[in-house]
């Protein structure tokens, strides 16, 4: 299938003057102003004019088969829809576990990925959860990087949260360790994504390894980076340092000067906002209130359209530039989990793209080639949507 998108104004996700592009299968095929269908094939031309359009989201912290299960069995979150992803503008998705791997496995989220896959968009997965010693879905992580194709890293594990297993140190290197090796022979990112909760460590378990050992920096991405302000003070650092931090969207109940629209402003004041910057949703994920005594007081579900919720507000209402919030969840997140042809408007490019309203809100998108949702109607559901 040709298709060509016109007199659009679009964004690679820096600015370009071209208006149109050209998807041919499942790629952009060319990129420019004028562009033509060939007098022979046959093909859809589809005028944007006032419209903008952007690489599709990566959203790289997913629950995409279910979290949750901190208030019981009945707590536990179901599995994720791919209506639910794609209204979203999101067209790629890195799924982990939490803190529940026992009713969850790692079986479950590579099924659940391929299924997703199946169903029209990219996925990728962590191996692993909250505990170490980790569960995997081979004898190792090691195994998993190099022999699974969907496994591109390790995570989420949990340090600093009354949740984690408490790993020690030594623990926590030979994990990195792993995910490093099985990163380097299996051509994957190979990091560890870490989960951080409010615990009196923060980041320091990952500095002592650093300080320790010679795994460099960039094999950690801290997430929930926004989660406390001394936390975020300390993932400053870890910036400043040569690091990547990762953004929670969504975080109604924070402080106002801790969600991401509030935290980009900052750090692109500050002349942060650099390309080791992410932001996810941790769509999906149970959201548990505990008071100070540990006592869980209220749960919620994590929605994956927080994500762009957030960076549109952060365009919209503290006037980041669209290019630089853009990047934190297209060519940032491609970047940091090596995903190739992820991430940019580029001839050769996988065609993952979101048409934006006057408003910015999301209007249409392509998955792979594939247009999911046209003129805000859904065109693609997931297999079970449907059925009534």
């Amino acid at each position: 299938m040709w298709v060509l998108l016109k007199n659009a104004k679009i964004y690679c996700p820096e600015y370009t003057d071209n208006s149109d592009l050209l998807i041919v299968g499942v790629n952009i095929a060319a990129v420019g102003k004028n562009l033509r269908l060939p007098d022979f094939v046959e093909g859809e031309v589809i005028d944007l004019q006032g419209k903008t359009l952007v690489p599709g989201f990566i959203d790289a912290h997913v629950h995409i088969c279910g979290g949750g299960g901190e208030a019981g069995p009945a707590s536990r979150t179901p599995e994720l829809q791919l209506s639910q992803i794609t209204r979203a503008g999101t067209t790629t998705v890195v799924g982990c576990l939490g803190t529940d791997s026992v009713s969850r496995s790692m079986s479950e989220l590579l099924v659940k990925a391929n299924a997703l896959q199946e169903e029209g968009i990219s996925t990728y997965i962590y191996s692993g959860a909250y505990r170490v010693p980790m569960r995997t879905l081979l004898p190792t992580l090691e195994q998993d990087l190099v022999l699974i194709s969907k496994v591109i890293g390790a995570g989420e594990i949990a340090i600093s949260d009354h949740r984690s297993a408490q790993p020690q140190i030594s623990e926590l290197e030979h994990l990195a360790a792993e995910a490093r090796v099985g990163g380097m022979l299996g051509g994957k990112a190979g990091v560890v994504h870490v989960h951080l909760g409010e615990g009196k460590q923060g980041l320091q378990p990952i500095w002592e390894i650093l300080e320790k050992t010679d795994i460099p920096i960039t094999q950690f991405i801290p997430t929930h980076i926004n989660r406390t302000h001394t936390l975020l003070e300390q993932g400053i650092q870890f910036l400043l340092a040569g690091g990547h931090i990762d953004l929670t969207a969504g975080c109604d109940d924070f402080p106002v000067e801790l969600q991401v629209p509030s935290v980009l402003k900052m750090l692109y004041q500050r002349q942060l906002l650099n390309d080791r910057i992410t932001v996810t949703s941790d769509g999906n994920g149970s959201m548990p209130r505990y008071n100070e005594a540990g006592i869980l007081i209220g749960m919620g579900v994590g929605s994956v359209e927080v994500l762009w919720r957030d960076i549109r507000s952060s365009v919209m209402q503290h006037e980041i530039p669209l290019e630089a919030a853009l990047r934190t969840i297209t060519a940032n997140a491609a970047n940091v989990l090596r995903l190739k042809n992820k991430g940019m408007i580029r001839a050769g490019y996988d065609a993952d793209l979101v048409v934006l309203d006057e408003d910015l809100q999301v209007d249409s998108v392509w998955a792979k080639g594939k247009c999911m949702i046209h003129n805000k109607q859904q065109r693609v559901w997931g297999t079970y949507e449907k059925i009534n």
